[in-house]
């Protein structure tokens, strides 16, 4: 690989004129310049394809594909995926700021690993600084192993780059589950994580946004509403499937569940037993004190909803 390797940037817009010219802006500055900007739009209805023809007439890094039919985001973004040329892909969504130096940033510092990541600050619809990031809430994994993604994800899709040769390993994505859980997930599989301990993106946070991290969506699910136990088996199971590393141990906490998802009674000590063994991993994005966690395991397995 070059000394200035190809990065591949893969933007999935959707009526997102909006705020778009003002990632774009951040797009075409970046300060490492070796970039093809590639562009998917799902049959947006706005002014978007204007505002992106508008951009690439002006810059012939930026590519415009778009679809016939809608394919919604997480198949929206395996499309761009598998259009990427570039030695590494860096996902971005239509609606943030990337800071002029996150591209260069990270190809200087990703090494051998398999994805590369940062922190990320945390801003209104209208711009203004939320005086919170995403390290604020969620403890930032750096290694080589998946377990840390089996229940959580600190991973945001619009910070991620990775190696290309990772694509093969996560296509084709599932569109019931977030494709930067999978894609962090495949990465801790292979060759490991690393993170920059830096917010590089400016992360807008409303009602639309496809994630809601600060839960600030106008419809809220009320408190009582929410089951405590977090575990999904069918997200283990999608686990169990792509893992090289973990398959036995994944399919033995599936076993203490239920076709319909809960936990079995006489499999809770099971299940116990088997968070408890690597707690550590599983449950390191948590902020909580290693007594808290083992509190927090306790309820998972043993309180009934």
């Amino acid at each position: 690989m070059s000394n200035n390797p190809l990065v591949s940037i893969a933007v999935c817009t959707y009526n997102g004129a909006i705020h778009l010219e003002e990632q774009l802006f951040s797009l075409v500055n970046q300060t490492y310049k070796n970039l093809e900007i590639i562009i998917v739009d799902d049959v947006s209805s706005d002014n978007t394809i204007e505002i992106l023809e508008k951009f690439a007439s002006e810059d012939n890094r930026i590519k415009i594909y778009q679809n016939e039919i809608n394919l919604g985001y997480v198949k929206n973004f395996e499309k761009a995926i598998t259009l990427c040329q570039g030695d590494f892909i860096a996902l971005c969504d239509q609606d943030d700021i990337w800071a002029e130096d996150k591209i260069a940033l990270q190809v200087s510092s990703i090494g051998t690993s398999a994805l590369i990541y940062h922190d990320s600050e945390f801003i209104s619809e209208t711009g203004d600084s939320l005086n919170s990031k995403i390290s604020d809430i969620l403890n930032m994994y750096q290694g080589k192993s998946s377990l840390p993604f089996l229940f959580n994800n600190c991973i945001s899709g619009h910070s991620l780059m990775i190696r290309s040769d990772l694509r093969d390993k996560f296509i084709p994505l599932d569109k019931k589950y977030y494709h930067d859980w999978a894609i962090a997930f495949t990465a801790g599989e292979h060759e490991g994580i690393k993170y920059i301990n830096k917010p590089l993106v400016k992360y807008r946070q409303h009602a639309e946004s496809n994630t809601d991290i600060l839960r600030i969506k106008k419809e809220k699910v009320k408190e009582s509403k929410i089951k405590f136990n977090e575990i999904k088996p069918d997200w283990l199971r999608y686990c169990s499937n792509k893992t090289i590393l973990h398959k036995n141990y994944i399919l033995n906490i599936l076993s203490c569940f239920t076709e319909d998802r809960q936990i079995k009674n006489n499999a809770r000590l099971k299940l116990f037993s088997l968070l408890l063994d690597n707690f550590h991993l599983l449950f390191y994005l948590k902020k909580k004190s290693i007594l808290s966690k083992m509190n927090y395991i306790r309820k998972m397995c043993f309180r009934i909803n």
